[in-house]
This record gives C-alpha cells, sequence and structure tokens, in this order.
C-alpha cells in the first residue's frame, strides 16, 4: 500500500482508536452482574470472546508497528527538498531549533542595563548585558525563519511523497 506521511499518521490514528474500542469492549464485556432472582448466570452470559478481541488487538498494533517501521525507514532515507539533509535529521534539526529559539529570545528580550532588586548598603546595583543584543535578536529572527523554512519543506513531503507499507 502506498500512503503519504500525513496519510500513515491519519491511519496510525484511526487504529489507534479502533484499539481503545476493542479494549473499551474488553472492559465491559469482561464482567457481568447477575442478580440472584434474574437466574441462571450461564444463560444471561453476554457474548463475548476475550482472546478473540485480544488478538484483534494485536492485529493492529502489528499494523502499527509495520506503517511507523516503514515510515521511519522513509524519514531515514528521504532527503528534505532543496536540502542535504534526510527527513530525519530535518525533525530532529526542528526539535533544536525550537528549543534553542526559546532561550535565543530571552537573551534578545533583555535590557542593556537591569537594576538589581536588592543592593548592598546604600549602593544601587546594575546587571548590564554583555553582549549585542540587537545582534543576537537577528540571530533568533533569522533562526525563526530557518524553522518555517524547514517546516515548509516538510508540509510538502509529508503531503506529496509517498512511501510503501506492507500491511
Amino acid at each position: 500500500m502506498k500512503i503519504t506521511p500525513d496519510g500513515a499518521q491519519k491511519l496510525i490514528r484511526s487504529l489507534e482508536e479502533e484499539k481503545q474500542q476493542l479494549a473499551g469492549k474488553i472492559d465491559k464485556l469482561s464482567t457481568f452482574v447477575v442478580a440472584v432472582s434474574e437466574g441462571n448466570p450461564e444463560e444471561l452470559r453476554p457474548d463475548f470472546k476475550c482472546m478473540e478481541t485480544i488478538k484483534e488487538i494485536d492485529c493492529i498494533n502489528e499494523k502499527i508497528r509495520k506503517i511507523k517501521h516503514s515510515r521511519n525507514i522513509f524519514n531515514t532515507t528521504t532527503l528534505l527538498p532543496e536540502e542535504d539533509i534526510t527527513l530525519d535529521e530535518a525533525l530532529i534539526l526542528m526539535a533544536m531549533l525550537n528549543k534553542n529559539y526559546e532561550y535565543y529570545i530571552k537573551l534578545g528580550n533583555r535590557q542593556t542595563r537591569e537594576r538589581n532588586r536588592t543592593s548592598y548598603g546604600n549602593e544601587i546595583e546594575y546587571t548590564y548585558t554583555n553582549y549585542d543584543i540587537q545582534e543576537i535578536k537577528n540571530y533568533g529572527k533569522n533562526m525563526y525563519e530557518r524553522m518555517l523554512e524547514i517546516q515548509s519543506k516538510l508540509n510538502l513531503v509529508n503531503s506529496t511523497y509517498n512511501f510503501e507499507v506492507d500491511l
């Protein structure tokens, strides 16, 4: 079966929901209550085959494993358009950029001079930045633009490229 990465994610989500429904079926039907006045519990036992339901869940898990494995192979062997990195590397890079971006935004939002909250004796103290704030802001802006560029290329791949899944 040929599928896009987006399609694979939607299929995995659908299979996970199917698993939840089957688990709910186990929760609901694995026990039952019969009042003594209702009669023989064996005659009132709901139709339920627990092992069949468990095997259905196992089958779904196998499909999910195959889809995720195929997607992982796709991600480690497919190059991001106009880049010299695989999709897997791009995903790692995005995570790193996101984490670092927050730090650089914090640095870029500092004041060149900030009064300290406490003072020693009658002295007023200031903390001064020891870097060019505008330079850091520009660096953060460039980082953000790079994240948008990579995300745009990832979106293109996720919605238009296909890979094979053997279900």
